[in-house]
């Protein structure tokens, strides 16, 4: 099929420095393999273009989720369904136990596993999201599964649990090693070890799968330091003989190989000196910290150590799979805390940066390589000053949103586990998400339009 085609329309172009271009009249050209040919302003091409079609909306390159749970998808939004208020073990591992352990249960049955990764796999694609990194469960069929129907662009992770956890989910001890060497033997670099925290599993199962990692040069995956009441029952119950949350990682070497650490909200100043030397990228998840009432991560914290982030939504705890929902309470949560959070810097997180790091070929348009985009509805009618203003007020169509501040200041400080504050926070949260849920959004890739 020949994928000759030029897109007209205004473009974001992210760049390896962490700027956007931006292109008010842009021109978007591809060869009939679907390889792009030309990027620029429309009148600047200085020769014929190939066949041409107005945009729907901006032209970006497509998202890239690197933190999301598959087979909390039919649970979204639902993460603490029936949890009292203010529950004495924190708001995470009172969801987990309650509603997000039962949801995983259910992909034990093959065809359960096989409509969530189905629904799963059409939902990201339609909100522009081509891949990431994903957890499954702790059942090898249904990571199979997974793997099997998700295109190559995604990673993921058979999930290791075998402590503090239903009897019914964890895995098979006598057996684990062989099922994760047989997944990646299968698929590759594509199988992510997945480490679900260290609440849930044991330094000798760890060490197992790091040493496998290392071997077989797997990335691996897990999370830390997400809530107060979960970082005191690691360090102070579980593992008291370390020096910290991080620590337990670092010791079972978990972070000898590349390794994404989802959250990182009450990492102290020793932890990132820790974490300095090591391959780690942060998944910073504004909407899940938000409607857990987990904190703010400390952005210019991390910076200062140079740790990269990407933006992902850590859906079920998020309502959608929506990475401008993402966007757009990213610049909430960090507006007037740092001078690093501007709508460029929302827009090169969740694209380019995770693109970067987990070896897709996209994030960015440039000749020679496949023109996969996505194109989005504006929110609100140019011309635009420049990719800041097309970013936030044309892409996510930002309001005011001063009467949030004295909950997110509460939030801040990772307290706030009830209350009226809380409770604004989760309905702004929820409109913003159905407003930007309802955009128009087109995904091409490689030159052929998907969605």
């Amino acid at each position: 099929m020949d994928r000759t085609q030029t897109i007209l329309g205004p473009i974001l172009n992210p760049r390896a420095d962490g700027t956007v271009d931006f292109i008010q009249d842009g021109a978007l050209s591809c060869d009939a393999n679907g390889i792009i040919t030309y990027v620029g302003a429309h009148e600047n091409a200085g020769r014929p273009l190939a066949p041409s079609r107005n945009s729907q909306g901006f032209i970006l390159p497509p998202f890239i989720d690197a933190h999301i749970h598959i087979p909390q998808h039919p649970i979204r939004g639902h993460f603490m369904d029936g949890i009292v208020k203010n529950p004495p073990e924190g708001r995470l591992l009172a969801g987990l136990n309650k509603n997000v352990f039962p949801a995983e249960a259910k992909c034990a049955a093959r065809d359960v596993a096989e409509q969530v990764v189905a629904d799963f796999a059409k939902d990201t694609l339609a909100k522009g999201v081509i891949g990431g990194a994903a957890y499954m469960t702790v059942h090898p069929d249904a990571t199979d599964i997974a793997l099997s129907r998700l295109s190559d662009f995604w990673r993921v992770g058979l999930v290791l649990m075998e402590q503090n956890c239903p009897d019914y989910l964890r895995v098979d001890a006598a057996n684990i090693d062989a099922q994760m060497k047989s997944l990646a033997e299968k698929f590759g670099q594509r199988y992510i070890v997945t480490d679900r925290f260290a609440v849930a599993v044991g330094s000798d199962l760890r060490r197992r799968a790091s040493r496998l990692a290392k071997e077989l040069g797997l990335m691996t995956q897990t999370h830390l330091n997400e809530q107060l009441r979960e970082k005191a029952f690691v360090e102070q119950t579980l593992y008291p003989e370390y020096d910290s949350y991080a620590d337990v990682y670092h010791r079972d070497g978990l972070l000898e190989v590349f390794n994404i650490l989802a959250h990182c909200i009450h990492t102290t100043q020793a932890e990132l000196e820790l974490l300095s030397d090591r391959q780690s990228l942060i998944a910073h998840c504004p909407t899940s910290n938000t409607l857990l009432g987990s904190g703010i991560m400390p952005l210019d914290h991390i910076l200062g150590w140079d740790h990269d982030y990407v933006l992902c939504t850590d859906v079920g705890a998020s309502p959608t799979t929506s990475i401008l929902n993402e966007m757009a309470q990213f610049l909430k949560v960090h507006a007037g805390r740092t001078k690093h959070a501007t709508p460029s810097d929302a827009l090169y997180h969740a694209t380019l940066s995770p693109a970067a790091w987990l070896d897709i070929p996209t994030g960015t348009f440039e000749v020679g390589k496949p023109m996969t985009l996505i194109e989005v509805e504006a929110s609100a009618p140019g011309p635009f000053t420049d990719a800041d203003d097309a970013i936030a007020r044309g892409l996510l169509g930002m309001q005011p949103h001063d009467h949030l501040n004295e909950a997110f200041n509460k939030l801040q400080t990772g307290r706030l586990d009830t209350g009226p504050e809380l409770d604004l926070l989760e309905r702004d949260v929820r409109e913003t998400a159905a407003r930007l849920e309802q955009k128009k959004i087109r995904v091409t890739i490689a030159g052929q339009q998907v969605v």
